[in-house]
């Protein structure tokens, strides 16, 4: 230790004598040729559109790996996804969780049954614990005896999803392909449609995917779990992000419905306003539906999405 010490004492010293002298006109500082960067290899991006939820995940790979947000909620998407990364690539997979619903990690268990090595992360740790708590939560309820493989794993069941293993919480708000492109990582959002959430950047691609902060031409969700302070403070999220991305212009992915552009941040603020008024007036929930629909005739998943939503906001009038 005490050698490394003296030689970096030696090296700052013949740094400053350098700059000394380069700053007194006694010597010239030798030219450095500046060593270029070495361009990221090109990303293909794919959409799988379940049928269930609307939910999507989508695929990002260089050749060389795979990154996959959100492994949607069937056992049959979680294998057509391993089906079209096994098209893309041979490297390395990472699975990415934007947050702890079960229409985005359901899909683990088929994605693991197929892609032994491939890699599950969340952005931080509380995501994790939402999702245990969620498929402990399914469990208890029966709700997963039919996708036995992902229940949490106990003594008792063995045969489970090893959800406190197998989730890796990151170390650092990006993840990287083997080819160098970067997707950078946001989670400092407050309660909205979820607890927490997680977005994702790709630079390369000028592609934003939002996780469920965005819906496109799909019924929101703001059943269980989300109350009138959450769809406000879900409204002011999607003021922030409609300033914050104005300037770039990105192509939107949403967490359900098909890509979009930014547009999507106003039109998903204007659907949480209505709908939390129609609810506080409604003389019932079917009175509340009808008055969606007809509001919203063309968005998908309304005998779910809505009926859930409209019945919870309805207890909190």
């Amino acid at each position: 230790m005490s050698a490394l010490r003296s030689s970096a004492a030696v090296s700052f010293a013949l740094v400053a004598s350098t700059a000394a002298l380069v700053a007194c006109g006694g010597a010239k500082s030798p030219a450095t040729p500046a060593t270029p960067a070495t361009p990221a290899r090109p990303v293909t991006l794919d959409r799988h559109a379940a049928e269930e939820s609307n939910v999507n995940a989508y695929v990002l790979s260089d050749g060389q790996g795979a990154i996959v947000i959100d492994a949607t909620r069937t056992p049959k998407d979680g294998a057509a996804i391993a089906a079209l990364l096994a098209q893309r690539t041979a490297g390395p997979v990472t699975v990415l969780i934007t947050h702890g619903h079960p229409d985005h990690f359901l899909g683990l268990g088929a994605l693991r049954a197929a892609l032994p090595q491939a890699r599950f992360v969340v952005a931080r740790p509380e995501i994790k614990a939402d999702a245990i708590g969620m498929a402990t939560w399914m469990a208890s309820q029966g709700w997963l005896d039919a996708l036995p493989a992902m229940k949490p794993r106990t003594d008792q069941h063995a045969a489970g999803f090893d959800y406190e293993r197998e989730l890796e919480v990151l170390t650092e708000p990006r993840l990287t392909l083997p080819g160098g492109a970067v997707l950078e990582l946001t989670t400092s959002y407050p309660a909205t449609e979820a607890e927490h959430m997680t977005t994702a950047y790709s630079p390369q691609l000028n592609a934003l995917f939002t996780g469920d902060l965005a819906y496109q031409d799909v019924h929101l969700w703001l059943g269980v779990g989300v109350t009138r302070d959450a769809a406000r403070a879900w409204q002011a999220t999607l003021d922030q992000l409609a300033a914050a991305w104005a300037a770039k212009q990105p192509i939107v992915y949403p967490g359900h419905g098909a890509p979009t552009d930014a547009s999507v941040f106003a039109a998903d603020r204007a659907y949480i306003e209505e709908v939390l008024a129609i609810t506080a007036a409604a003389s019932s929930d079917e009175d509340a539906m009808a008055k969606m629909i007809a509001r919203y005739p063309g968005h998908a998943n309304r005998d779910f999405l809505l009926k859930m939503s409209v019945a919870n906001l309805r207890t909190q009038k």
